[in-house]
Parts: C-alpha cells; sequence; structure tokens
C-alpha cells in the first residue's frame, strides 16, 4: 500500500507539501498540486477519509437528500452544491428517496451512521415528520430542510417564500388585465409546505384583488406532465377552458401546453398559462412559460451559509442563538409568451 513517503519520493517535493495538498491545507502552488495527484492516481493512492475523521472528528463528509433525481428541478440543486462542496474542501454524498417514506428514513440513518459533518435533505413525504422532529431533539450534526419546511420543528431550514410567489404571480397577470384565475392542482391528503402555501397564497391574494377564483384538483399519475396533459385534454373535450390557468408548476403546465397543440388550442390566445419553478429549458415549449423562478441556487447559497455558521458555533462552543435558521427565499418572475395582455 502507498504511503505519503513514495508521493515525496516520486514527485521530489517535501513531505510537508505533500501532506497540505492531501490534507486540503495551506497555499501550495497549482503545479506542485497536479504532482501531488498525478502521483496519487500512478501510485493507486486513497485518501482515508474514515481515518481522518477519527483524529480530527470530522469526516468531511456532506450528506445531500432528494426526494427523486430524475426531477430535473431537484438536480439543480447538485451543482451548487458541488461548488460549496469544492471550495470548502469536503465531500458531497448524495442518495435519493424516490418519493417513498422508508427509504427517506433508511437514506437519513445511512447518512448519519455514515459520519457525515452536515446533513442537508429536500424531503417528501409528510409520514417521516415525527421522525425528523426526533431528530431535532437528538442529533448534534446541522440538519437543514432545502425548500420546504414543517410546521413547528426545530430543525433549520431554507425554504421558497410562496406566499410571495403568489402574491408575484397573482400581480403579474392582474396587471394585465385577467380577473379569473383557475388553479390547477394534484389532489393530496396533506400537502407540504410549498404546495401549501403556494395554493392558500394564490386564492388570498384573489380575494384581495377581487379576481375569481377557482380550484381544479386531478388524480396523481407517473409524472405531472402527464396529470398537465390529462387535464387540459379533459377541459377541451367538454368545451370548459378557461382564459386563465395557474397549474402548480412546469412540469404540469407543460403537459397542459402539449395537449393544447395537439388539440388546435393557441397560447395565449385562447388560453393563457402561469407557470412555476422554472427548471427547464425555455426551448421546451414553442413559446417561453411565464413562470416564476424560485431560484434554487439562492435556497443552496443561503443553507450552506447557515450550515457553516451552526458548524463554527459548534466547533467554538458558542451560543447559537443569533444564527437564523428559518429563512425564506424570493424569486422572480420569468416573463414568457404565454400570458395574453388583455389591456392592450
Amino acid at each position: 500500500m502507498s504511503s505519503y513517503k513514495d508521493i515525496v519520493k516520486l514527485t521530489g517535493l517535501s513531505l510537508g507539501t505533500v501532506s497540505n495538498v492531501i490534507q486540503g491545507k495551506g497555499n501550495v502552488k497549482e503545479k506542485n498540486k497536479e504532482k501531488v495527484y498525478a502521483a496519487m492516481r500512478q501510485l493507486g493512492y486513497r485518501i482515508d477519509y474514515q481515518a481522518r475523521g477519527l483524529a480530527t472528528n470530522k469526516t468531511s463528509l456532506i450528506g445531500l437528500i432528494v426526494s427523486n433525481i430524475e426531477n430535473i428541478a431537484e438536480t439543480k440543486m447538485l451543482m451548487p452544491m458541488e461548488t460549496f462542496a469544492e471550495n470548502h474542501k469536503c465531500r458531497i454524498i448524495t442518495a435519493t428517496s424516490r418519493n417513498d417514506s422508508d427509504r427517506e428514513r433508511r437514506n437519513c440513518e445511512a447518512m448519519l451512521s455514515s459520519k457525515v459533518d452536515g446533513l442537508f435533505i429536500f424531503f417528501e413525504s409528510l409520514e417521516n415528520e415525527e421522525y425528523f422532529r426526533n431528530l431535532a431533539e437528538t442529533e448534534k450534526i446541522p440538519i437543514i430542510f432545502l425548500a420546504r419546511y414543517l410546521d413547528n420543528c426545530k430543525l433549520p431550514y431554507v425554504a421558497v417564500d410562496n406566499q410571495y410567489a403568489a402574491k408575484s404571480m397573482v400581480d403579474f397577470v392582474y396587471e394585465r388585465g385577467h380577473r379569473e384565475i383557475t388553479y390547477l392542482d394534484i389532489a393530496e391528503e396533506s400537502m407540504l409546505s410549498p404546495n401549501r402555501d403556494r395554493r392558500l397564497g394564490v386564492e388570498l391574494e384573489c380575494k384581495k384583488r377581487g379576481i375569481v377564483y377557482k380550484k381544479r384538483e386531478y388524480k396523481r399519475l407517473e409524472n405531472d406532465m402527464e396529470v398537465g396533459y390529462h387535464a387540459a385534454e379533459e377541459m377541451i373535450l367538454s368545451k370548459s377552458m378557461p382564459s386563465l390557468v395557474f397549474p402548480r408548476d412546469d412540469s404540469f403546465a407543460i403537459g397542459f401546453y402539449n395537449a393544447c397543440i395537439r388539440y388546435g388550442i393557441r397560447i395565449p390566445e385562447d388560453v393563457s398559462i402561469m407557470s412555476f419553478g422554472n427548471f427547464y429549458p425555455k426551448e421546451v415549449t414553442p413559446k417561453r412559460l411565464t413562470t416564476y423562478d424560485r431560484r434554487f441556487d439562492k435556497v443552496i447559497h443561503e443553507a450552506t451559509l447557515m450550515y457553516l455558521k451552526i458548524r463554527e458555533a459548534r466547533d467554538n462552543g458558542l451560543e447559537e442563538d443569533k444564527i437564523k435558521k428559518k429563512l425564506f427565499v424570493k424569486g422572480n418572475i420569468i416573463v414568457g409568451e404565454t400570458i395574453k395582455d388583455l389591456t392592450k
């Protein structure tokens, strides 16, 4: 098995320089880093993170649990998390719950058993609410919810401000002369905070503005695009197409749009679409969706800053009272071509 001394011999660098590169410490010239990395590859040297963790009480591992890696919205979290890891000399290990509550718990336990230094969770199931509450009371490492939160739970979170999103969306269409909104959702017995806050927010803003608010719910299918397609198809065939729809997210909206194309319904001339999420390329629909960008990049930025503050406080035995552990991130409207301006 190769050692530091083998790398020193192969590179001609000092033991201190080699140690600094492997430990991620000090200011080492880039060319010397490359020499060390090349030697490590040639010798088959692997850093023993577990051994390092025993010595420092840190593993340099950060856990990230998402609900569905096939969901393009959630994959947008990966790049900023990897950038954070690179900047702070740690590694990200990722798992997916696949929208299954048992798997979500098992992933959490596996991450904690791996002695991660911190855990970020994009949770999917409210069935694990009691489990998460227990984690808040027992775990010593920072555990932070991403993009959503649990009411009256001590775990920190950085969530999308869905009430602000609802207000922005309603204001946008109101300014363009719309006075009726049909909100399209998936029927769920209990709703996660983003869906709940956004839907209630749209309803409340409609009341404030004197806008007619209608809600339609549909059965959950394999994916939201399929739900959106069938929702539009049902409206078209029953000749009950509203003038403006708010599908619950971009996936739902794209499915809705595709059905309209098939049946010759013009957008926005026949129906306007106000979407949410901004997690698809603009080219995915013939006309760019008007949507709300929930800014997952900002969510990750704020969550990782929160993690560093909590970690620093705990490492130094400081009080955490001054650290804000409940944050809401505001996004913005992406103006596309799917809202008809009735004021012109």
